[in-house]
């Protein structure tokens, strides 16, 4: 059957028709954006932040050195940064934000201890380090030039520690094998919090209807929320973790691993339809559709033809809910709308500099600026947000270093077809998406999970480049 299908004419019409697609795509400006490679680990070495950096630790080393930490902390547990990782990475779904902060100070520590105590030690360089540096540079001036310097100022300071677990993370994961393993435990704790959530699902109350509008949606139960008090933010929370898991099923030998893998994936995809987040439904469609075209382009055409059926097989909940994606008869989407115009509104005056960081800067300047009065703790969108927190500035760095992180992982991509890889870069981009519709970054354990899948991204693409490396290396490949 398979050969006939091969050798009909619509196989043929269909297969040139992807032939030329692929070659328009491939030779595109836009593609030769991600895809140029240039010796960036040499450049990053020889800058004079690089050199500082490794004449500091080198210092570091001497001094521990010198006072026998070498010694006294050789195989202890506090200089196995790994240890520590993979406790933050399991309970951060599951603990206030503060024990979060805790945790992830603890595994810096450990890192720094690793660092002192291992002379052949060496950092790791990506293009998109530098971009985070900035970024947390204009997240502390925001800090001091905010119209609420307290709260702005406290804010800063955990956003700071949050976004550099990107650098504990690509300094502390040394091989595949540990990747694979910080992986296997951020989706362990996913599916925890999916069990709870469908708990909630069928035992909870139905105070979380407030996240509906009750006139147009009176048949959904309630919006599971899980360990993350709001369902939008849970659904957020798992538009990473779901198309890793993903990865790993399609990835995985072995059936009863796959049994396994599949479960997981099932369980989280029913907790995030049940958290209703239209934007999250479509994050998800994206993201579950950009790592099938990766794994295999004639996925493509399956996509088409679900797109089709779906109508046909879902629940009248979920399609009823799915089809008032902008209805402005949906309060929710209304109140979405008229923040946007209040945002946009303010950012007007606003745009270079922003107003700082959190609640009280927001609620000092947008009522000034809200259509019908609307109140609101944020602008419901990242990128208004960030431009409103950090001025214009702050989005183009923002922007600068998704860019980034899209070419490193494309091209390493491109040149060893790497499933987890694809399965990271795709829910980072369904994130994304969702940020079109929500401030994506209002809840901090979010924030902090988003910047370690950002490193665990690149640390696979590097694992990618060194295996290849290796290898050339075996065969003499010059």
């Amino acid at each position: 059957m398979e050969k006939i299908w091969k050798e009909s004419i619509v196989y043929k019409i269909i297969a040139c028709i992807s032939h030329w697609i692929e070659q328009a795509f491939s030779n595109s400006f836009l593609i030769g954006l991600f895809v140029k490679e240039g010796n960036q680990e040499e450049i990053d070495k020889s800058t004079l932040f690089s050199r500082l950096i490794g004449g500091l630790i080198k210092m570091i080393q001497k001094i521990a050195h010198k006072i026998k930490l070498d010694v006294l902390f050789e195989n202890s547990i506090f200089a196995k940064p790994i240890i520590w990782l993979t406790i933050s990475m399991f309970l951060i779904p599951f603990v206030p934000t503060m024990i979060a902060l805790a945790l992830i100070a603890a595994s810096g520590l450990s890192l720094v201890l690793k660092i002192a105590i291992t002379p052949e030690f060496h950092l790791k360089y990506f293009r998109t380090n530098a971009w985070v540096l900035l970024f947390i540079l204009v997240v502390c001036i925001s800090a001091v030039t905010s119209i609420s310097l307290e709260e702005s100022r406290n804010i800063a300071l955990l956003m700071s520690a949050f976004i550099l677990s990107y650098f504990l993370i690509i300094n502390t994961v040394e091989s595949p094998k540990q990747l694979k393993f910080l992986l296997y435990v951020f989706i362990i704790a996913s599916v925890i919090t999916a069990f709870i959530g469908i708990y909630q699902y069928i035992f909870g109350d139905v105070y979380s209807q407030a996240w509906l509008d009750a006139d147009m949606f009176e048949d959904i139960k309630m919006r599971v929320y899980s360990t993350f008090e709001n369902p939008n933010v849970y659904g957020e929370y798992l538009l990473l973790a779901i198309p890793i898991i993903f990865s790993l099923f399609w990835s995985e030998k072995g059936l009863l691993k796959k049994l396994i893998l599949f479960a997981m994936f099932a369980v989280t995809m029913l907790a995030l339809v049940l958290t209703f987040s239209r934007g999250c439904w479509l994050g998800i469609i994206l993201a579950l559709g950009l790592l099938l075209i990766m794994i295999d382009r004639r996925f493509l055409w399956l996509g088409v033809l679900g797109l089709f059926v779906l109508p046909f097989v879902l629940p009248e909940t979920i399609m009823n809910r799915f089809l008032s994606i902008g209805n402005l008869e949906d309060s929710s989407t209304s109140y979405r709308v008229y923040i946007w115009l209040g945002t946009i509104a303010m950012l007007k005056d606003y745009w270079f500099s922003g107003i700082g960081l959190g609640i009280t800067s927001f609620n000092s300047i947008y009522p000034i600026y809200s259509y019908n009065n609307i109140s609101a703790p944020h602008s419901h969108n990242l990128y208004l947000q960030l431009i409103v927190e950090y001025g214009i500035v702050g989005l183009i760095i923002f922007l600068g270093m998704i860019y980034h992180f899209y070419k490193e992982t494309t091209i390493s991509l491109l040149k060893e077809k790497n499933i987890i890889t694809a399965g990271i870069m795709s829910g980072v981009a369904g994130f994304l998406l969702q940020s079109l519709f929500d401030n994506t970054w209002y809840n901090y354990r979010v924030v902090l999970i988003f910047w370690m899948i950002i490193a665990l991204g690149l640390t696979s693409s590097k694992h990618i480049k060194n295996e290849i490396s290796e290898e050339n290396n075996d065969t003499g490949i010059a």
